[in-house]
């Protein structure tokens, strides 16, 4: 995911066809899930069948609470600068193309998933509904396939924003499938956290504006 057009991946950040992520209330509205959300833990949950011993692929469902509202989340989570801040492994984030009316973008991204193979550079075109949801999915480079989304969603009391992220990952080269899933699982957290705090920290460096000002 993703960064101008998501935090790639992860970023950085995917699956084999748009990803149907409804509005809120499937598995991210159970009292459990909102509970742990509200206690600001970021929590995971495996979409799909990710273990296919003749396919290294990976494909997981993640959510974090963030104290801000969607429009400030998006500013930050479509931030080519920033991205390379709160992506593990992301070297390098570029623009290539936007749309006139900004409703896309395709962004070229390098990233490195571990240091026990080489870094990959793909291109991604990002679709925006914004602040509301984002999908994005791989259209060159060296990724066989990398598509997601993001889904960004006001709480009832307007106090925070819970960010819902989904990514699929087919590298298309031999690798693990061990390491697929074990990156996916540690890089997605780290996004969403890392996510949180540049968010918290964009707003703690934003001037309070006086009524009349």
């Amino acid at each position: 995911m993703s960064a101008k057009g998501g935090a790639s991946l992860c970023a950085a950040l995917a699956l084999l066809r748009p990803l149907p992520l409804p509005a809120q209330g499937d598995w991210v509205s159970e009292p459990a899930v909102q509970k742990r959300l509200a206690a600001g833990e970021i929590v995971v949950v495996e979409a799909g069948n990710s273990v296919d011993a003749s396919r290294p692929r990976g494909s997981v469902q993640a959510a974090v609470r963030i104290p801000a509202t969607p429009e400030a989340v998006w500013r930050v989570m479509t931030d080519c600068r920033q991205a390379t801040i709160f992506v593990p492994g992301l070297q390098r984030c570029h623009l290539i193309a936007r749309a006139a009316d900004g409703r896309w973008e395709e962004i070229e991204q390098e990233v490195r998933y571990s240091w026990l193979l080489p870094a990959v550079r793909y291109v991604f075109r990002a679709e925006y509904d914004r602040p509301r949801r984002m999908d994005f999915r791989r259209v060159s480079g060296d990724l066989k396939e990398e598509e997601g989304a993001w889904l960004l969603t006001a709480t009832a009391d307007g106090s925070a924003t819970v960010v819902e992220y989904e990514v699929y990952l087919d590298p298309g080269f031999w690798i693990p499938q061990f390491l697929v899933t074990r990156t996916l699982r540690k890089d997605v957290p780290a996004v969403l956290s890392g996510l949180r705090e540049c968010v918290e920290r964009a707003g703690a460096n934003t001037p309070v504006t006086q009524a009349g000002h």
